[in-house]
């Protein structure tokens, strides 16, 4: 699986640490990063630090760019290849903190700056982070402009489609197997559906939480959105055949939909082309 679980841990609060400043030798002009989670490098090369960035993780994908960076694993981090590649900052992110606190901090002792992006579980708290990773870049100016240019965005979408859509009730599926994942208060997905107007049928359920079919039915959805890397054909499938699903409005009306769980789940600029996406499947305009 390559990013629907990942977006759990889409994590983004810039702290800085460093140790003692002796191995890294750089012209200080210039940084060498390297980002382990696409958000982070989403926003790198959004702030113009496209050129800097010469590592980044193994599922980034975004911009095409990143095909020619070097790759690092940033659930299992190597330290002699990440210390190989001389890099002055690591974008780190909370996920990995802990699992990985040994090897970040050894590379802090050798004078990098590693800095823990932590969740952005709200449009405020991408914008916070934004703002973090632009100050730690020095990038203060772009970074403002950035989060700017991400409100117009969200604005112009939001007035365009919310008095539609207002009241619609959504699943969201994160994941379908082997168990059903959805994200409900306090996720990204939660606060893009609140801005649109439309109702998480499971906002009350704290983080991303597995659910059951049957409370799935309970809840009786409009529309089911799946953002778990599997084909509209399957998913379509796949819900169709749960036991009890055949009551159910969105099965009823072929409202079950699949979309791309990069721009829709990634907190980084391309969140207001998410939330475009998540509305035009709502209404049906896909």
């Amino acid at each position: 699986m390559k990013r629907s679980i990942l977006i759990l841990f889409m994590l983004m609060m810039v702290i800085a640490g460093c140790g003692n400043k002796a191995v890294v030798k750089q012209d200080k002009s210039e940084e060498r990063i390297i980002s382990l989670i696409p958000s982070n490098t989403e926003i790198l090369y959004a702030l113009g630090l496209g050129k800097e960035i010469i590592g980044v993780s193994t599922v980034d994908d975004y911009p095409k760019q990143v095909e020619d960076k070097e790759k690092f694993d940033g659930m299992k981090l190597d330290y002699e290849a990440l210390l190989k590649a001389k890099p002055t900052m690591v974008f780190a992110h909370e996920s990995m903190e802990k699992a990985q606190e040994k090897t970040l901090q050894k590379l802090k002792d050798k004078g990098i700056k590693v800095i823990i992006v932590s969740d952005a579980s709200s449009f405020d708290g991408l914008y916070q982070s934004i703002g973090q990773i632009a100050k730690a870049t020095h990038k203060e100016q772009q970074g403002q402009t950035l989060i700017e240019d991400i409100k117009k965005q969200v604005k112009a979408t939001t007035d365009k489609y919310k008095q539609t859509i207002a009241g619609k009730k959504v699943f969201i599926e994160v994941s379908s197997n082997p168990d059903i994942y959805t994200g409900g208060n306090h996720t990204l997905m939660n606060d893009l559906l609140n801005q649109l107007g439309a109702q998480n049928i499971f906002s009350g359920v704290e983080g991303y939480q597995a659910v059951s079919a049957e409370a799935i039915v309970k809840k009786n959805p409009d529309i089911i959105i799946s953002t778990s890397e599997m084909p509209e054909k399957e998913l379509i499938k796949v819900v169709k055949s749960r036991n009890g699903f055949s009551d159910v409005n969105a099965v009823k009306h072929n409202q079950i939909f699949a979309v791309d769980p990069d721009t829709v789940s990634r907190p980084g600029p391309r969140i207001a082309q998410g939330m475009e996406a998540i509305a035009k499947v709502i209404l049906n305009e896909k």
